[in-house]
């Protein structure tokens, strides 16, 4: 694996902060290289979430954990999407073969706190209170061990791995009337999707 990192321009993408026009929204873009040089943030009035990474810098490949948290001031209603790719001499590739296999393989987290939906965003179906974090949702990236010979292509391009992250403030206080309506109201205008929160606080989505 030393060798093949040698080889590889290594780069995952993660971007700096990015805001959308809506009051009670937000959209991090969090851009990582593996020089550290890291800022990821979401700003929407008092709603700030972050993408939290634990990677390991000599060998990233290996060790990469992604997972968000709530840095704002109220309870918020989350999903994200990513997008991953590799770039050669200014041509893009795609991760997966004409078979379906990955080159990059992502090691995702099994987790009942997340639901996918064919609108390609994974719902959280935990209401996240403030300065609470999410499970991690990814353990590690790796590549096969025979990357030279059956991958020569994309010896010397580097991959990408981008997250996106929404957030729509969440009335949860005792004092917000019709808190269930303004909540469904909320997330279906920004997400396109109504959050339905049970007793216990858990979120489905319809």
């Amino acid at each position: 694996m030393v060798d093949i990192l040698k080889k590889i321009k290594i780069r995952a993408i993660l971007p700096a902060a990015a805001l959308l026009a809506a009051a009670a929204i937000g959209t991090t873009y969090a851009w990582q290289t593996w020089d550290l040089d890291i800022k990821n943030e979401l700003k929407s009035h008092e709603t700030i979430v972050e993408v939290v990474e634990n990677f390991d810098k000599e060998n990233p490949f290996d060790h990469k954990e992604v997972a968000f948290r709530n840095n704002g001031s109220s309870s918020v209603f989350l999903r994200y999407s990513y997008t991953e790719y590799w770039e050669k001499d200014g041509y893009i590739l795609s991760n997966r073969l004409s078979d379906g296999t990955e080159i990059a393989v992502k090691a995702w987290v099994n987790s009942d706190q997340w639901e996918k939906i064919d609108d390609g965003w994974f719902y959280y179906n935990k209401i996240l209170k403030q300065g609470d974090s999410t499970d991690k949702i990814l353990e590690k990236v790796t590549l096969p061990t025979d990357f030279d010979t059956a991958h020569p292509e994309y010896i010397g391009a580097s991959y990408h791995l981008y997250f996106k992250v929404e957030a729509v403030q969440c009335s949860d206080g005792n004092n917000t009337l019709n808190s269930e309506a303004v909540n469904a109201d909320a997330t279906e205008k920004l997400f396109g999707r109504k959050a339905v929160v049970d007793h216990k606080g858990r979120v489905t989505w319809d």
